[in-house]
C-alpha cells in the first residue's frame, strides 16, 4: 500500500477535473490510494531523506558538524547556516521545509487534513467491511495526532485541528493551550489503539499498530512532564526571556510544575512495554555486544537494530523501500564515505564523543593530540556503541571500500580519498555512519529508521519513574537492561540528580542519530547551554614511520555554536503570523516570545 509512488494530491478537485471526494472514497481501491498519501504526508517525511538539500536533522545540535559556510546548501531545509550561528528568524526556521519554499508550518496542516479527510470520508467506501474501516480510522486518528505531535514539539501550542480544512492554505484557528494540545494527542493515541491490531502481516509492515498509537502516547507525555513545559520553579529563571509573564504562557507550559506528570508518563512508558510482547516486540538482544565484521552475523547487536530489517524491537519504522522515487544523495545521508568525492561529511565533534563512555562506564577527556589515531580511538576502548555508530580515519569500513582515509597530505603522502571537501582538505577525522549502509555490500533496502523502538521506552519509564519516585527500583533494571544490551555495566545512582545526569547521558548514546537530541536538549532545558558551545574535532595528517603510512591526529577548531533563549519555540512564518488568526484575532499575533 505505501510504495504506491502517488505524488498528486487525489483530494484536491483539478479545475474541471473529476477527482473529488466522492470519487476517491467509493472504492476500497481506490481509497487506499488517499490512505497511502495520509502515510506519505504524515510519517514518512519526518526522518528519511528524499532531497538534495536533505541533511541529517541532527545537523542542529551538537551531534554532528557540517563544514559551514562551504556546505551551507546542504542543510537548506532547515536553515543550519543561520541557524548555529544564533540568527533563525520566523522567515527561515528549522521546521523541515521538504520543498524550500518556506511552507513547512503549512505543510504540516495539509498532512493533518488528509488524516481529517480519510477519517472523516472512510465510511463512504462501499465494497469495504466495517473491521477494515475501523483499521483505518484508527490509522487516521494516529496519523494526525503524529502530525500536531510534531507541530508542538517545535512551536508549543499550535491551532488544534479536527475537521477537513478548505485546501486553500488558510487555518484560520487559533492556538491552544499545551495543556488542550497534549490531552488532544493523548485521546487520539487512546481512540487509535482502542481499534488497531497489535499485529500485522509482512505484507502490511510500516503501518501503525495498537503499540505504534500507545508509543505515541507515551512520547507525548514525557515531553509533556518535562521542564520546559513542566517548569519546576527553581528553572523558571533560565526560561524567562522566552515567556511573557502573563496567561498567554498557556501556550507555552503548564500554569504549574505538578510532578503527577512525571507518574502519567511512566505509566504510559510501561503500556508501551507490559504491550510490547502482545505485539511482536522486544529489545534486539542476541548476545553479541561488538561488531567484528560487516556481515550481518559479524555485527553487534546495537548495530543490528538500524540494520537488521523487520527486527524485534522495532514498532513503527520508516523504510527504505516506502519513499518513492528517493534522490541518491538523501538516501545516504550526505555521507563522505558512501558517496566519497560527492558526499558531505557529517564530522563528529569531540564534545559529543566524550559523551561515551568508556567500557568499564568511566568518563573521559579526549587528549590534545596522538601518533597513530586508529591505533589510539580502539585503545580508548569505548562503549561499543560508539564503535557501531561512527566511521574514523584508519577504520576498515567493509570489504569493498577497505580503510577509510581522511587524512590530510604529509611526508609525501598524498591527502586521503575522502580528505578533500569544497573548502578545501580538511582531514577531519570522524563522521557519523549510522544509517548509512556499510554491511552486505552497502546495500541500502535493509534499512529501517525507527520512529518508535523499544528502547526509547525502556528509557522513558526510568526517567520518569526517576522524577516521580527517586532511583532505584524499576528505573534502574530498565536502564541497566539497555546498557547490558550494549556490554556496558550497570549503574545504581543513589540520588535523583545522579540518576538524572545519568539517565539523560544513555538516553543520547542510545538514541543517537535517531532525532531526539534536538527534542532532549530542549525539553530538559539544556539545550541554550550544550548547543552555545565551542565545537571540536580531529584532523588526522599522514606521517611516514618505519616507512609505513601512520596518521597523526589533534584536536581542531570547528564551531562556535549559539542557542539563544527565544530558539527553545520556533517562530511561526511572518506570513502566518500576519493573518493574525493564531492569537485569536483579541490583541495578539500569537508569535512565540522574542520573535
Amino acid at each position: 500500500m505505501l510504495t504506491t509512488g502517488c505524488r498528486k494530491d487525489f483530494l484536491e478537485k483539478p479545475k474541471g477535473g473529476a477527482v473529488t471526494v466522492d470519487t476517491i472514497f467509493s472504492t476500497k481501491k481506490q481509497a487506499q490510494y488517499a490512505v497511502a498519501r495520509m502515510y506519505e504526508m504524515c510519517i514518512l517525511t519526518g526522518f528519511v531523506k528524499n532531497e538534495p538539500h536533505d541533511a541529517r536533522p541532527d545537523a542542529i545540535t551538537d551531534q554532528v558538524y557540517i563544514i559551514s559556510p562551504a556546505y551551507d546548501w546542504a542543510a537548506s531545509n532547515i536553515n543550519y547556516g543561520t541557524y548555529i550561528k544564533g540568527n533563525m528568524s520566523p522567515s527561515g526556521t528549522i521546521d523541515r521545509d521538504k520543498d524550500n519554499q518556506g511552507n513547512a508550518f503549512i505543510n504540516h496542516y495539509k498532512a493533518i487534513r488528509q488524516a481529517n479527510l480519510v477519517l472523516k470520508n472512510i465510511d463512504r467506501v462501499a465494497d469495504a467491511d466495517n473491521a477494515w474501516k475501523s483499521d483505518v480510522k484508527g490509522q487516521a486518528l494516529f496519523c494526525r495526532a503524529m502530525q500536531h505531535y510534531e507541530t508542538f514539539r517545535l512551536y508549543g501550542g499550535i491551532p488544534i485541528v479536527t475537521e477537513p480544512l478548505s485546501g486553500d492554505g488558510n487555518i484560520a484557528i487559533p492556538r491552544s493551550s499545551v495543556k488542550s494540545v497534549v490531552d488532544s494527542i493523548v485521546s487520539w493515541c487512546d481512540q487509535a489503539a482502542a481499534v488497531l491490531p497489535a499485529t500485522r502481516p509482512a505484507t502490511e509492515y510500516g503501518m501503525v499498530t495498537k503499540l505504534a498509537a500507545m508509543a505515541l502516547k507515551a512520547r507525548i507525555l514525557l515531553y509533556a512532564a518535562s521542564p520546559l513545559f513542566n517548569t519546576p520553579e527553581n528553572m523558571k529563571g533560565t526560561i524567562a526571556q522566552a515567556r511573557f509573564g502573563d496567561p498567554r504562557d498557556s501556550v507555552l507550559c503548564y500554569s504549574t510544575d505538578d510532578r503527577e506528570r512525571w507518574n502519567l508518563a511512566a505509566k504510559a512508558a510501561k503500556d508501551v512495554i507490559d504491550n510490547a510482547e502482545g505485539s511482536g516486540v522486544a529489545l534486539y538482544n542476541t548476545g553479541k555486544v561488538e561488531t567484528t565484521g560487516d556481515t550481518y552475523a559479524t555485527i553487534g547487536d546495537y548495530e543490528a537494530v538500524y540494520n537488521v530489517y523487520a527486527n524485534s524491537e522495532l514498532i513503527l519504522v520508516n523504510t527504505y523501500n516506502q519513499v518513492p522515487n528517493g534522490w541518491e544523495w538523501g538516501r545516504y545521508m550526505m555521507s563522505k564515505v558512501r558517496l566519497a568525492e560527492w558526499g558531505v561529511k557529517n564530522n563528529v565533534p569531540v564534545e559529543f564523543m566524550q559523551l561515551y563512555e568508556k567500557r568499564d562506564g568511566s568518563k573521559w577527556t579526549m587528549p590534545q593530540s596522538g601518533a597513530n589515531f586508529p591505533v589510539d580511538i580502539k585503545a580508548l576502548n569505548l562503549d561499543p556503541r560508539f564503535y557501531q555508530t561512527v566511521a574514523y580515519d584508519g577504520m576498515v569500513y567493509n570489504s569493498s571500500r577497505g580503510a577509510i582515509a581522511y587524512y590530510k597530505a604529509g611526508d609525501g603522502y598524498p591527502a586521503g580519498a575522502l580528505s578533500s571537501s569544497d573548502a578545501g582538505p580538511d582531514g577531519y577525522a570522524v563522521e557519523c555512519i549510522k544509517f548509512v549502509a556499510r554491511i552486505d555490500n552497502m546495500n541500502d533496502n535493509h534499512f529501517a529508521w525507527p520512529i518508535f523502538r523499544l528502547a526509547e521506552f525502556y528509557l522513558g519509564y526510568a526517567e520518569a519513574l526517576n522524577e516521580y519516585a527517586g532511583p532505584g527500583g524499576d528505573a534502574a533494571t530498565y536502564m541497566n537492561l539497555v546498557r547490558a544490551r550494549a556490554g556496558m555495566p550497570a549503574k545504581n545512582p543513589g540520588s535523583v540528580e545522579e540518576f538524572r545526569e545519568l539517565i539523560q547521558n544513555e538516553r543520547t548514546v542510545e538514541l543517537a542519530y535517531e532525532g531526539h537530541r534536538y527534542n532532549d536538549l530542549t525539553r530538559w532545558l539544556k539545550a541554550h547551554t550544550v548547543l552555545s558551545q565551542f565545537l571540536h574535532g580531529v584532523a588526522t595528517t599522514a606521517k611516514k614511520v618505519n616507512n609505513a603510512l601512520t596518521r597523526s591526529w589533534e584536536i581542531v577548531p570547528f564551531v562556535q555554536r549559539s542557542f539563544p533563549i527565544r530558539y527553545y519555540y520556533v517562530p511561526f512564518p511572518y506570513k502566518e503570523v500576519s493573518k493574525n488568526y493564531l492569537g485569536g484575532g483579541k490583541g495578539w499575533d500569537g508569535q512565540n516570545p522574542g520573535w
